[in-house]
């Protein structure tokens, strides 16, 4: 009879934290930079669980934003509002005027959800 050692594994959990006061300066500079470059937005709302004050490591950050108008299907947008070195994930949810009162009646939970959050300025 043989008898093989077992190996140990390593457990490589990494726990990242991140300042809050670090992700709010960030929500807040990148909104109004977005808006400088895109006159389509007419408003922004910052929900889930940074909003709720309830963020785990590697929460991300998300943001509804509320466009008066766009050509692209909703996931072919969300590409032209991304942020190029955002501190943490960042998910975007880029609707229409017309797509987000639609969303109120059809899916009322999620759009309770987003405007549970509070609103960006431009």
């Amino acid at each position: 009879m043989r008898l093989t050692a077992l190996k140990s594994s390593s457990s490589s959990v990494v726990i990242k934290y991140t300042d809050p006061k670090l992700i709010k300066a960030s929500v807040y500079t990148y909104f109004k930079e977005l808006c400088l470059k895109h006159e389509e937005i007419n408003r922004g709302l910052w929900f889930g669980s940074w909003i709720t004050g309830t963020p785990s490591p590697g929460s991300d950050v998300d943001i509804c934003l509320i466009l008066s108008f766009s050509p692209k299907p909703i996931r072919e947008r969300i590409a032209d509002y991304l942020p190029d070195g955002f501190p943490v994930g960042i998910d975007l949810f880029p609707y229409t005027e017309a797509e987000f009162s639609r969303l109120a009646k059809e899916n009322l939970r999620w759009h309770r959800c987003i405007t549970s959050g509070i609103e960006l300025n431009r």
